[in-house]
């Protein structure tokens, strides 16, 4: 891996920290001050609806502790040196199942070198990018991910029994997530290829163990 793309995936992790917060905790935040400005409204008007919101925001504050948790617990290093690899696909698995009850996910995982953090931070992502494009588009009902070591690569497979997508010969710019996820298979030196149908959508990523072998 040259220094251009260790520069790219820092830049990349960076961003998604950035958008995370900007979609998440920043919003939040906005709709809690709304809140409080309605709590300070009904102190003058309704002290039982005051109540009433000033709950709802108290609500909203352990909500953005929850999230901003989340945002820092994901942080490289913190994720694989303080819970390990393996814990840390796990981890995923249950936050996905919390959300989406209705939604089975199988995991088969290779235990991998992570000392390298820049490849090990970036295939986790990739694969949680994915599973988020999958959450948010497929309608599966199913998912399966697969990261194993064969030889000197890494491959990885992310497939869902969803609708799938239309076909196309390169990344739609519309497509954000997908788009992620193919400018940090190339930072790695990797090959992606994608096969979607009405029946699911598979993703299969091939990552050196050393980038640029």
């Amino acid at each position: 891996m040259n220094k251009k793309d260790i520069l790219f995936l820092q830049e990349a992790e960076r961003k998604r920290i950035a958008e995370e917060l900007h979609d998440t905790t920043v919003q939040d935040m906005v709709y809690l001050s709304q809140q409080l400005e309605l709590v300070m409204l009904y102190m003058e008007q309704d002290l039982t609806l005051a109540k009433l919101e000033t709950i709802t925001a108290r609500k909203q504050i352990k909500h953005i502790i929850g999230g901003m948790r989340d945002t820092i617990y994901n942080l490289r290093p913190m994720i694989f040196d303080d819970i390990g690899w393996m814990a840390a696909w796990e981890r995923l698995k249950k936050k996905l199942t919390e959300e989406h009850p209705k939604l089975e996910i199988v995991l088969d995982i290779d235990m991998i070198d992570t000392s390298d953090g820049l490849t090990a931070i970036s295939i986790y992502r990739i694969v949680c990018e994915g599973c988020q494009n999958i959450v948010k588009h497929s309608k599966a009902s199913h998912i399966q991910l697969s990261v194993k070591e064969i030889g000197n690569q890494i491959n990885i497979i992310i497939y869902d029994n969803g609708i799938g997508m239309q076909e196309y010969d390169d990344c739609p710019s519309n497509h954000f997530g997908l788009q992620f996820i193919v400018e940090r298979v190339k930072a790695l030196s990797g090959k992606m290829k994608i096969l979607s149908d009405r029946t699911g959508t598979k993703i299969s990523i091939k990552i050196p163990k050393k980038a640029g072998d």
